[in-house]
């Protein structure tokens, strides 16, 4: 196989294989600059759209599904009058239906105040990593790209041919996962990496399966895969109240990290925050989490200490 040849592992629908890497298509929602917690020195985030789970606490809700959607910020509408109705107010729910993409698409190329927009745009391998290598200068010794989403993994052709092409342009690769996917796709990307970050949310596979659609049984398998090829993999939880904000938990996550030999004994804790919270609304969707408050700087750091009982170094927040 050639290096500018593409893998045959199937990709979501409508996405081909072209023979060159830089014309691989994917569908990317953002492409963001100086990001210092996705790995080391500063990073260039690509962002997917697309992911198998469906996690209450999302901040990413636009990330969810494969296809561009519509997204209207209230603030931003200037009451214009050229629609008729205002945009702000007869905004509806569940805007991904044809009836409302029909009333509403057309409106974001006239939008005045930028309140209408599409997030999500398909785009080529090697249009993005142009993108990114606009950011080089920066990264010295420990920056790079990092893979984000979303899923990279829901998209193997796109994400491959993207590590590919940074790979060949010298860039450093990391890619953020839920790790609930086939094996054989780590198996083609993990020779492009040089970490993986891992998103471990809980032990229990029901409790999983509740919060965030799917169980954990794959996930924790590929856990277990990636430590056992000594591949450098940093284990980051999410701690959201009501699902893994206690001690039991915890605990658990602790005691698997800990129990596998060649796993970096680290844990990164990314606290709840409802900072998305406005992305539900332009989307015409119902915040999962309403009601819940972040925890307090004392709370955090007691939960850092029940992981700290496993022989574990762990850090908040990055």
């Amino acid at each position: 196989m050639k290096d500018d040849t593409v893998i045959g592992v199937p990709t979501c629908p409508g996405l081909g294989a072209p023979a060159r890497l830089e014309d691989v298509e994917g569908v990317v929602f953002n492409v963001q600059r100086f990001s210092v917690h996705d790995g080391p020195g500063i990073r260039t985030n690509v962002f997917f759209k697309g992911c198998p789970l469906r996690c209450a606490w999302c901040c990413n809700p636009e990330s969810q599904r494969f296809q561009p959607e519509l997204a209207l910020s209230a603030q931003q509408c200037i009451r214009c009058g050229q629609f008729g109705d205002v945009c702000a107010d007869d905004w509806p729910h569940a805007v991904v239906t044809k009836t409302n993409k029909d009333k509403f698409g057309p409106r974001s190329d006239a939008c005045p105040g930028g309140a209408l927009r599409w997030l999500g745009e398909r785009r080529t391998a090697g249009d993005v990593v142009s993108e990114v290598l606009r950011d080089q200068p920066f990264y010295g010794s420990g920056g790079g790209m990092t893979l984000t989403g979303g899923e990279p993994t829901a998209q193997p052709i796109f994400a491959e041919a993207l590590l590919r092409v940074a790979k060949r342009a010298g860039l450093s690769t990391a890619m953020e996962t839920c790790g609930h996917t086939r094996w054989q796709v780590f198996e083609r990307l993990l020779p492009h990496l040089d970490l993986v970050l891992f998103d471990l949310k809980h032990m229990d596979g029901a409790v999983h399966r509740h919060w965030t659609g799917v169980d954990n049984d794959l996930i924790l398998a590929n856990l277990r895969r990636l430590a056992g090829l000594k591949f450098p993999v940093s284990v980051r939880v999410p701690l959201i109240p009501g699902f893994n904000a206690d001690s039991e938990s915890l605990t658990a996550i602790a005691r698997l990290v800990a129990e596998l030999p060649d796993l970096e004994k680290h844990i990164s804790l990314l606290p709840y925050h409802a900072f998305g919270k406005a992305k539900y609304a332009s989307l015409g969707l119902p915040y999962p989490m309403d009601g819940e408050e972040t925890m307090s700087p004392e709370r955090l750091r007691e939960f850092a200490q029940i992981l700290e009982t496993q022989q574990l170094e762990v850090s908040i927040g990055s």
